[in-house]
């Protein structure tokens, strides 16, 4: 015999239980990787479809998300860990999928990088990125996607490879840096731009350079493999999400500050997701091909991809649902 909701509830088992009490499912348990989760707005629509019971809808228990450095550690970190699914910076994504390491990218997850600038400290003599040759410039890691972005930067503005690209982890270790004299520029989002306001001064940002995609959803082979209408679960939960977020800005702002705790104050998270929804910043998972394109370009100037791209053993869209696939 089934639970009732309220008997579900009161035994704590949440929204998720409630639901899959109600329906009689056997839901699919797992842990998902998403680095930097509560701690960039990327890994938003994570937040919104825990809370609400969305990756549970669609047959899935999200029983929690690993997170981790980006770049290439963030997806051997995955794969080391035996998880089947994860939403991962593009660059490093395509860097690993190059260097043998067995994923698909299955949706689009953030398919712009407008919102990274690189900031330096308000009395610092730089003042644009050709000040920048010779000095200490933070990324996140090797292979990542900030590192892609500050060389197309660099090449946008001629200057070769004249930066001294720094990997330190977490944003708020590199801004540390720069405060502290260790670094010379960092690149900084949100939501920490918009609640550091006045702190820092920007010296470059992505503005007239190519779409670049951001961040993508992935799943092993195996995974593909082994549990496909649970990864059609996910990626139908996470839409809804963002959905949600575009539809109801302020409440999946508050939902957001909630699950993320201090790195989202609740009063600045409002007018920070309010700016990324007027970037459309979310996808809801269609695969923006020309982004991803872009990244392709930027490896090849960074020499971590050669020879021609075989999308179909790449991206695979048939987890997609029906109206995302074109």
């Amino acid at each position: 015999m089934n639970m009732t909701r309220r008997r579900a509830l009161a035994l704590g088992l949440g929204a998720a239980g409630a639901l899959f009490a109600r329906r009689g499912m056997a839901a699919y348990s797992l842990e998902i990787m998403a680095p930097y989760y509560k701690s960039l707005l990327t890994m938003a629509p994570i937040a919104v479809a825990l809370e609400k019971g969305l990756y549970a809808k669609h047959g899935v228990d999200v029983t929690g998300v690993v997170t981790s450095v980006g770049g290439g550690t963030g997806l051997r970190n995955m794969v080391g860990a035996d998880l089947g699914y994860a939403e991962m910076g593009t660059a490093s994504v395509l860097a690993g999928f190059k260097a043998g390491i067995d994923v698909r990218i299955v949706h689009d997850s953030v398919s712009t990088s407008e919102d990274i600038v690189w900031v330096t400290m308000p009395d610092s003599p730089i003042k644009t990125i050709k000040d920048l040759e010779g000095k200490r410039v933070g990324i996140s890691a090797p292979r990542s996607t900030s590192e892609t972005l500050a060389r197309m930067a660099e090449e946008a503005a001629g200057l070769g490879d004249k930066m001294k690209l720094t990997a330190v982890g977490q944003i708020g270790a590199g801004l540390s840096a720069l405060e502290n004299g260790g670094l010379d520029s960092m690149f900084i989002m949100e939501p920490l731009f918009t609640e550091r306001a006045g702190k820092y001064r920007v010296v470059f940002s992505q503005q007239g350079l190519p779409r670049m995609s951001q961040d993508v959803g992935i799943a092993t082979q195996d995974f593909m493999k082994q549990h496909p209408e649970e990864l059609r679960g996910i990626i139908a939960g996470r839409r809804e999400a963002v959905d949600f977020i575009y539809a109801n800005v302020e409440e999946a702002a508050r939902i957001t500050a909630a699950r993320y705790g201090d790195t989202l104050p609740a009063d600045s998270a409002v007018a920070v997701m309010q700016h990324l929804k007027t970037l459309n910043y979310w996808s809801r998972g269609n695969i923006d091909q020309a982004s991803i394109d872009n990244v392709v370009k930027g490896l090849v100037r960074q020499g971590q991809w050669e020879g021609p791209v075989d999308w179909d053993k790449i991206v695979d869209r048939s987890f997609l649902p029906a109206d995302l696939k074109a």
